[in-house]
């Protein structure tokens, strides 16, 4: 029982460490508060990225849609990027962006906190650049 006490501890510490770390290299917040407050500074959307630790969706959708140059560059220029696990981050983000499906993608409007757009599920890059325009597009009808 210890063994796998252990060894369970030993995965969660390792899939955090994957997240820190591809937060890390795609310039990715860990906390939503702190975005919270760059989103109103830079009048930009937050994209609220939820995984989870047990996701091999989640790890496919960073790795094939979300580490793209032509996605990444999107990101950067128009959105502050968050990314949590759902499960391990909860105290990270707000219950209100809880969902039972990973990944789960929020499109936040910053200063009213309202959620704007979602994107649920392994997206592909063309489909995902079509829901970047379009979450950006109701960001900009609300300003």
């Amino acid at each position: 029982m210890k063994s796998f006490v252990l060894l369970f501890a030993l995965t969660l510490t390792l899939f955090c460490a994957q997240i820190d770390e591809f937060a890390s290299n795609m310039s990715y917040y860990r906390d939503y508060d702190t975005a919270l407050l760059q989103a109103k500074k830079e009048n930009k959307p937050i994209m609220l990225v939820l995984v989870g630790d047990y996701c091999p969706w989640c790890r496919k959708f960073e790795r094939k849609t979300l580490q793209r140059e032509s996605i990444a560059r999107k990101v950067q220029e128009n959105f502050i990027p968050v990314i949590v696990d759902r499960n391990l981050d909860k105290e990270n983000y707000p219950k209100l962006y809880y969902s039972p499906r990973i990944p789960t993608v929020h499109f936040i409007e910053p200063n009213k906190e309202r959620k704007i757009f979602e994107s649920l599920g392994y997206v592909q890059i063309d489909e995902y650049r079509d829901t970047l325009d379009t979450a950006l597009t109701k960001f900009k009808r609300l300003q």
